[in-house]
């Protein structure tokens, strides 16, 4: 059995259907039940499908959705293979498997199309303002800490720093809960973290020390993400930390949904108009989720649904669709 039909058998398992009548779309969905993948118990992704699973069953008349369980890369494959309707996933990893290169092994999974964003996470450089570091110039032979080995924050300290030509005297390896401690006994000249913000261990160190959040260039960014398309440009709000008193232009990863090509257009225009009308309602299962904005779709590295595209050229929202990998 390969993975994609171990993963429908334990979604057959546990999967929940959730409905509701009163629909205000006036759009037939294509079939009465349809299935939406997210991840295993405890994630973040569990708890937007969820949000977005009652969002659309009150938006569509006598519409079921049941939740399966998947991850980021396989829910690619999953909706490639018809197993899912819609399924969530992140940049990197729909990117990377819609043109068969990491995890996806030279296997394209391409049959498959984006529809929204869900919500990003975020990359920050930060160091304590005596520290004397300014810039990402200044980290050269600086101790950098980016957590757990081969984390997200490992890897993606790696690749900026490898595109920025800065070489870090050593990369340290450590938990987050240990990583605050780091930087405020000198142990660390700086932390590289990516994920939600505001983190815990930097919101405790702010407290008593004042800290330097590094910032890249416009041109930086293009020019990062021009070389690692499965990136995302993202924009972490003024006040996030006490010391980021304006906007913080930076890269991360945008969670999206996915689905379907085949999804007819009227449903797929409704959808979008259902979910962007009722983005309080996600925002109060969690308050990322109040990131499921129309500018959020810059984040989306892959095709999209033509109906989608046209919402958003209608809309004057730009899009982002990366460019393929180099032969």
């Amino acid at each position: 059995m390969n993975n994609a039909a171990k993963i429908v058998g334990a979604a057959a398992l546990i999967g929940c259907a959730v409905t509701n009548a009163g629909a205000q779309s006036g759009v037939e969905p294509p079939k009465p039940v349809m299935s939406a993948a997210s991840q295993v118990g405890g994630s973040l992704y569990v708890t937007y499908v969820a949000a977005w699973i009652r969002t659309l069953t009150d938006h569509f008349d006598g519409l079921s959705i049941t939740q399966e369980p998947g991850g980021s890369s396989q829910n690619v494959i999953l909706v490639s293979n018809g197993d899912t309707d819609f399924g969530i996933t992140a940049s990197s990893q729909a990117y990377l498997g819609y043109y068969g290169l990491g995890w996806a092994e030279g296997e394209e999974y391409q049959n498959f199309v984006g529809l929204h964003p869900a919500y990003p996470t975020y990359m920050a450089v930060a160091t304590l303002a005596d520290s004397g570091i300014t810039s990402f110039e200044d980290l050269e032979g600086a101790e950098l800490a980016v957590g757990v080995p081969g984390g997200g924050s490992d890897v993606i300290s790696r690749e900026l720093m490898g595109y920025l030509g800065v070489e870090p005297a050593r990369y340290i390896n450590a938990s987050w809960e240990d990583t605050g401690g780091l930087l405020r006994d000198g142990l660390a000249d700086a932390v590289l973290y990516i994920a939600g913000h505001p983190a815990g261990f930097l919101q405790e160190l702010e407290v008593s020390h004042d800290l330097t959040f590094l910032e890249l260039t416009s041109d930086q960014i293009d020019g990062f993400l021009e070389d690692f398309p499965y990136y995302a440009p993202v924009t972490l709000a003024a006040g996030t930390y006490q010391d980021m008193e304006e906007e913080f232009n930076t890269v991360g990863q945008m969670n999206f949904m996915i689905g379907s090509p085949d999804l007819p257009d009227d449903f797929v225009t409704a959808l979008l108009d259902g979910i962007y009308a009722n983005t309080e309602k996600l925002a109060q299962a969690h308050p990322d989720f109040a990131e499921t904005k129309l500018e959020n779709v810059r984040g989306i590295p892959v095709p999209l649904h033509p109906a989608a595209t046209r919402y958003y050229e209608e809309r004057d929202v730009e899009i982002r669709q990366a460019a393929a990998p180099a032969e």
